[in-house]
């Protein structure tokens, strides 16, 4: 954060596009200005609010603070890593599937897990529907639980208008794994968006390797829309282990029934949500997913489960 007096001689602005200690800033006047990041402790992304200062015509502005955030989507490296933060204040996570490549529904899991412990409302969207329909069977689970489902196509535009309503304010994230079209859906929903990258790239100064960065865009309805890289794997950084079960909306609700108050829905006797389980009115599946995700996160922070 930065001092009470720099804060004080610092412009306000939010930061559009991120890359490392580098970036674009939305300035008050609307005006999209290079950055780069005072002193290695201030870690900046998307999304974030920040205080900056201009020093020299021509040179990129100074970043010396951090608003505080509502909110932040933050992955897990494996052990010993600092945790990345993604983006912030986010409102609405959209998920985007595709038929190829296969649906990996562990990952899905996880960035529903984060929405919903963000407090962000979160939705699917499922890609190329022109290609393959939306399989209402093995996305049933997600319907029922009260997950917005959209087919959607980036080739035809069909679609668009019902997810673009649903995310009509606030910021929205897009996310998934690598290959199901995120960039030519974002090309769909804001023609020209590659004129934004571009402008990362001349701001970082490291060309192709801005396709590991996150980047925001105004939407015509005046909400906005970050777009971040795709991903082959996604552990959510989630401080206390607890809380996720309270991201699986249906473990967190049955949790309440169990016998102990910080049952784990592991191993523990008089469990109520393993009940729900052999009892089929909670997916098998999700609360493997579940099981998954408290043992990858356990060993990140070197806790066993």
């Amino acid at each position: 954060m930065a001092t009470d007096a720099a804060r004080d001689s610092s412009k306000a602005g939010l930061v559009i596009a991120a890359h490392g200690r580098r970036g674009i800033l939305e300035a008050a006047d609307g005006s999209a200005l290079p950055y780069v990041v005072r002193g290695r402790q201030l870690q900046v992304c998307c999304g974030d609010h920040v205080h900056w200062q201009a020093f020299a015509d021509g040179d990129p502005v100074v970043v010396n603070g951090i608003a505080p955030r509502r909110n932040q989507l933050s992955r897990q490296p494996p052990r010993g890593s600092k945790a990345e933060t993604i983006a912030a204040n986010i409102s609405h996570l959209i998920v985007v599937m595709a038929a190829l490549p296969a649906p990996d529904l562990f990952i899905t899991d996880r960035y529903l897990c984060a929405a919903h412990l963000m407090g962000a409302k979160a939705a699917i969207a499922w890609n190329k529907a022109e290609l393959a329909p939306l399989p209402e069977a093995e996305l049933a689970v997600y319907a029922a639980i009260g997950y917005p489902l959209f087919p959607v196509s980036a080739a035809t535009g069909s679609g668009l208008d019902a997810l673009l309503d649903w995310s009509a304010q606030g910021i929205g994230l897009l996310v998934g794994q690598s290959g199901v079209g995120k960039s030519s859906l974002l090309n769909r929903l804001v023609p020209g968006s590659n004129t934004a990258t571009g402008m990362l790239s001349a701001a970082s100064d490291e060309g192709r390797h801005t396709t590991t960065a996150s980047i925001m865009y105004p939407l015509a309805s005046g909400a906005r829309l970050i777009d971040t890289p795709g991903v082959r794997d996604f552990i959510p950084a989630i401080p206390d282990l607890r809380d996720i079960a309270h991201g699986f909306v249906e473990i967190g609700t049955t949790g309440r029934d169990c016998r102990f108050a910080d049952c784990s829905h592991l191993r523990e006797p008089d469990c109520a949500v393993s009940a729900a389980v052999l009892a089929g009115r909670i997916d098998g599946r999700r609360y493997e997913s579940y099981r998954r995700l408290m043992n990858l996160a356990g060993q990140a922070a070197g806790q066993a489960y």
